[in-house]
């Protein structure tokens, strides 16, 4: 059975355009990680989604507090010798199987560095197929 999963983006600039847009999107599976990154944390390993290729139609990375983003927290795909090192100084919504594959291919494991003074909470949702 299928889960439905709906998204909103609302954005405006003072004085200027606006942009709304919400979709219905349905998904075989969904996963929610919630993980606590510690101060001083090196490659903290999180495993988000089951092997293959594909599978994510979504993955969107927050964190519980939103005053804690900060270029100082970073993350990996897949590998913490990975030479793409990705700064986690907003929320990171990836929509869509295209999105997705901007991480890899087959992203499974998230690798969560900190260089901030205090503890922050992760939370990682994802959409995905269960039968590809």
């Amino acid at each position: 059975m299928a889960e439905k999963m709906t998204w909103a983006l609302n954005l405006q600039v003072a004085g200027g355009p606006k942009l709304a847009v919400t979709q219905l999107l349905e998904v075989e599976a969904y996963d929610k990680v919630v993980v606590e990154v510690n101060a001083g944390d090196t490659d903290k390993e999180v495993n988000v989604l089951p092997g293959g290729a594909g599978l994510a139609q979504f993955i969107c990375i927050t964190l519980t507090d939103p005053k804690k983003y900060s270029d100082q927290l970073t993350y990996k795909v897949n590998s913490a010798a990975s030479p793409t090192v990705i700064a986690l100084d907003a929320p990171h919504l990836f929509l869509g199987k295209g999105a997705v594959k901007l991480l890899d291919a087959a992203p499974s494991k998230l690798f969560f560095s900190s260089t901030l003074t205090e503890d922050v909470t992760v939370q990682i949702l994802v959409g995905r197929d269960a039968t590809p």
